[in-house]
């Protein structure tokens, strides 16, 4: 008959996904309750020694028939046995996040390169661009005279559904790899995957949440000092977070 492994009694531990904190284990599995690992603590309750008796010993006075001191009736002292506690998968690093984030920007941008030049926006900005150089390059020649020529409504209309255009292909992108796969696809390919915050690597997240994460992360990363900040704050939180999953309550785990 084969015996499972024996599972540790409900209390605080070491948190395994590994945070500073301590991780409360409920005698089953992990919860998502975490408290600061260095507070000060109750004391432990003491442990039976001298003067004091468990049930089923004696003291160091007279012993019974077939007892041995500070030992039950008739039973040996057992050894506690080593607990098998289920492990968490880590929180990923900044620099496994930083990576995942380069490889699916890299694939946005040749997707959004292919559909802004088949709508014919490539063109139209391109155009306008041109136009805008030549009338500074007369400027400069001393040929115009006025002002200093400035780009006109087609350049700006042109830049506007161009990042409305990479805005919404980026969020659908991530929203749907998020609801589906838990995942971009540059996640998964380094092993990682989000999740809900305190969740195991099995949690799924809802399409609720993956819209929120998904829409807001290409927000974020669509300008550039919120994408430092963001950076900053995956860098410096204790899960790693960005603000996108501070917004949503995710996190990204090292899976493999």
């Amino acid at each position: 008959m084969t015996n499972a492994p024996q599972q540790p009694p409900a209390g605080w531990y070491p948190d395994p996904a590994g945070t500073d904190a301590e991780r409360f284990w409920d005698g089953v599995a992990w919860s998502q309750a975490t408290r600061d690992r260095y507070e000060e603590q109750p004391p432990a309750p003491p442990q039976p020694g001298h003067g004091q008796q468990a049930y089923g010993q004696q003291g160091w006075g007279p012993q019974g028939f077939g007892q041995q001191q500070n030992q039950g009736y008739g039973y040996a002292t057992l050894q506690p046995s080593p607990y098998a506690v289920p492990a968490l998968p880590r929180v990923a690093g900044f620099g496994w996040r930083l990576l995942g984030f380069v490889l699916d920007n890299i694939l946005i941008i040749i997707v959004v390169s292919f559909i802004v030049s088949a709508v014919g926006l490539n063109s139209m900005l391109s155009g306008a661009a041109d136009r805008w150089a030549r009338e500074l390059v007369l400027y400069s020649e001393g040929t115009a005279t006025g002002p200093l020529p400035m780009p006109d409504n087609e350049l700006w209309l042109a830049i506007l559904y161009s990042s409305l255009l990479s805005f919404v292909i980026y969020g659908i992108y991530r929203t749907v790899m998020l609801g589906t796969l838990g995942a971009t696809l540059g996640q998964a390919a380094l092993g990682l995957r989000t999740v809900r915050l305190g969740d195991d690597q099995a949690g799924k997240l809802s399409w609720g949440t993956a819209i929120l994460r998904g829409f807001l992360g290409a927000f974020i990363y669509g300008i550039g000092i919120l994408t430092i900040i963001t950076g900053i704050t995956a860098l410096a939180s204790r899960n790693k977070q960005t603000l996108s999953d501070m917004a949503s309550k995710t996190q990204v785990l090292k899976v493999r």
